[in-house]
């Protein structure tokens, strides 16, 4: 299914910009991320686009160029109906992808 998600404007000189990933702990313990798409312009608002299935865990995130700190991405499990419920660390992406629905 696919799973969009709209982001807004920013400032382009201080943000990347925003990206969105499947993270597959399948091959590493530390979880790989396969990049999915960001539709848009620099700076400007646009939509992240990325195939994904239920159990799957999905990554958001945007680099922070000032502060490295603030650049700590988002997790989500995809539920069954393609909603996203918010996964609160990375430690917890890896245990929620273990129990995929």
């Amino acid at each position: 299914m696919k799973i969009e998600k709209e982001t807004q404007c920013y400032n382009e000189r201080r943000f990347g910009k925003p990206w969105i990933a499947l993270v597959d702990f399948s091959t590493s313990n530390t979880g790989t991320f396969v990049f999915g798409d960001w539709c848009g312009d620099r700076g400007d608002e646009g939509i992240l686009i990325i195939n994904a299935e239920p159990g799957n865990i999905v990554a958001f995130g945007q680099k922070d160029n000032r502060n490295s700190r603030n650049s700590k991405p988002e997790f989500y499990k995809v539920r069954n109906d393609g909603t996203l419920m918010s996964v609160s660390s990375k430690a917890e992406a890896y245990k929620e992808s273990k129990n995929k629905h």
